[in-house]
């Protein structure tokens, strides 16, 4: 038989602000508290006249690990030049092939669609 968690208005109070604020999330809530249900604060949350304004809730604050805003723009500088060296690459080997396709007059990509063959 299952076993039924019963929880006070006060509590269940307590974890609808908490969520609403933003100092954690639902699924979070659940952990922290052993609350069992799956939907049990969202339940709580329109229990209490929270649901209504869901949209408006703060956004939870994720920490960036120890990066801050300079770290995070030189890492992304750096991705961005990567991802230039990249594109550079697989054009240069394009037309290294559309070259050879044409000096030795063989299918050199794979067309699309084509069936391999049994061995």
């Amino acid at each position: 038989m299952k076993r039924v968690n019963y929880y006070t208005d006060e509590f269940k109070k307590k974890v609808v602000n908490e969520v609403f604020n933003g100092l954690i999330s639902k699924e979070e809530a659940r952990r922290l508290y052993g609350i069992r249900g799956n939907s049990a604060v969202l339940n709580w949350m329109r229990k209490f006249g929270v649901s209504k304004t869901l949209n408006d809730m703060p956004k939870r604050k994720y920490e960036t690990k120890g990066k801050n805003l300079e770290e995070l723009e030189a890492e992304n500088l750096r991705l961005k030049e990567e991802l230039e060296e990249e594109r550079i690459r697989n054009r240069a080997l394009n037309i290294m092939i559309d070259i050879a396709e044409r000096q030795f007059n063989i299918p050199i990509r794979k067309k699309h669609g084509a069936k391999q063959s049994k061995k």
